[in-house]
């Protein structure tokens, strides 16, 4: 079997769910649980104010040894790998955008990803609610273009694509009820309350990303055609939240990001997040120039790196001597995920679970985290089989169903 899609593959989710590697002051106008200096006088607030955001989070098919390059890559074209040659059945379903899209009814995941529910009410008591999440990089071609002829290696890290996208409304449940897991992991959630105030915010912030739409059938060339400040980039050079507040102040400001930066980015926008977990949340690498394409080598020539090198003893290390480091960082919902079932661990009594970060973060909230009840989610389809029997398909109904654990923060 030729390996090469499964690697270009691998590389080009390698950067789903990313950090700026280049945050700055901006962060200062609106973080974690500091509220501003000095707030907007607010409307009186209606009885009804307020509501949740739910911040969902899934694991990679496969847990990701992040050990060396070639043993990640290796993880990703596995899991490529049984994507591609699973059979079966997919789920229907249309977007807000009115677009019809499927999932495979056996969804693998390969990078892991995170979704948000904002279900609140306005101070005025207008309801809002939505489903969202942040996607991109579906375009084969500049794999191909990246990987197989400028030959860029790990330079791929760091590209901005121009598909980012948001994936609007019920395809993010299916997501979580179709989701399969090694060893039964399910998705977990974080339910956070919010106020009336920070619905609004919240919802300010993805009624933002989702009109940086486009049509499902856009070519490369038609997204390539659109002006800068209508792109939004699928990268790990941007923060949706940080670019979200820099586009305030700056229309031409580029915009961009990830799934889990993008969900994290909801917190910030309610006042919620708690930037001492950056630490937890965060991959962080080191990466040897030695390893990216697309950029000058010691002679002055531009390097190249095949995937040949990095499946090769060249992928045996993340740095090399003799050759200057870039850091790459992302928020990454392995973590994410793993965070919240040890904070659940702590608050049931599961001893062998509770993770050291998890108990330590616990002390610091005044008993304002809860365990959250199991969540449910099912959906009902109507599933063709035996396509090949004497008697022709026959169908049936299925039913899936996902039960997922969570905590709810104050």
């Amino acid at each position: 079997m030729n390996k090469t899609p499964l690697f270009l593959t691998a590389l080009a989710v390698f950067s789903a769910s990313s950090l700026s590697a280049r945050e700055n002051a901006i962060r200062q106008l609106g973080a974690g649980r500091q509220l501003p200096a000095a707030a907007p006088a607010a409307a009186p607030a209606s009885a009804a104010a307020g509501g949740t955001l739910t911040i969902y989070a899934y694991p990679p098919r496969k847990i990701l040894d992040w050990s060396t390059p070639k043993e990640v890559l290796a993880d990703f074209a596995g899991i490529a790998a049984g994507q591609g040659l699973a059979s079966g059945p997919k789920i229907d379903f249309v977007s807000d955008f009115g677009e019809a899209g499927s999932i495979p009814r056996t969804y693998k995941s390969t990078m892991g990803h995170t979704i948000a529910h904002v279900q609140c009410a306005l101070p005025d008591g207008t309801p809002y609610e939505s489903w969202s999440s942040f996607s991109g990089q579906d375009f084969m071609e500049v794999d191909k273009e990246l990987i197989l002829t400028r030959k860029i290696g790990l330079g791929a890290l760091y590209q901005d694509y121009i598909d980012g996208h948001i994936i609007s409304g019920v395809e993010n449940q299916m997501r979580l009820i179709y989701y399969k897991g090694r060893h039964g992991n399910a998705p977990r959630y974080w339910q956070q309350s919010i106020d009336g105030q920070s619905c609004g915010r919240v919802r300010d912030m993805v009624e933002f990303f989702k009109s940086f739409h486009f049509p499902k059938n856009s070519t490369l060339q038609d997204l390539a055609a659109r002006p800068a400040e209508r792109t939004l980039y699928f990268t790990s050079n941007l923060d949706p939240y940080i670019t979200y507040m820099a586009r305030k102040l700056d229309r031409t400001a580029k915009v961009g990001g990830g799934c889990a930066p993008y969900g994290l980015g909801l917190l910030k926008a309610a006042w919620k997040y708690d930037y001492t977990l950056d630490s937890v949340f965060t991959l962080r690498l080191a990466v040897s120039e030695r390893l990216i394409g697309g950029i000058p080598d010691e002679s002055g020539r531009i390097r190249e790196v095949t995937i040949d090198e990095l499946t090769g003893s060249l992928g045996e290390s993340w740095t090399y001597p003799g050759y200057r480091n870039r850091e790459f960082r992302n928020y990454d919902p392995y973590r994410i995920w793993t965070f919240i079932g040890g904070v659940n661990a702590c608050l049931t009594g599961d001893a062998g679970s509770c993770s050291p970060e998890a108990s330590s973060w616990l002390a610091t909230r005044n008993g304002r985290v809860l365990p959250g009840p199991v969540q449910t989610m099912s959906d009902t389809r109507m599933v063709q089989t035996n396509p090949g029997g004497h008697n022709g398909p026959s169908q049936h109904n299925v039913t899936e169903t996902v039960r997922m654990q969570g905590i709810i923060v104050d």
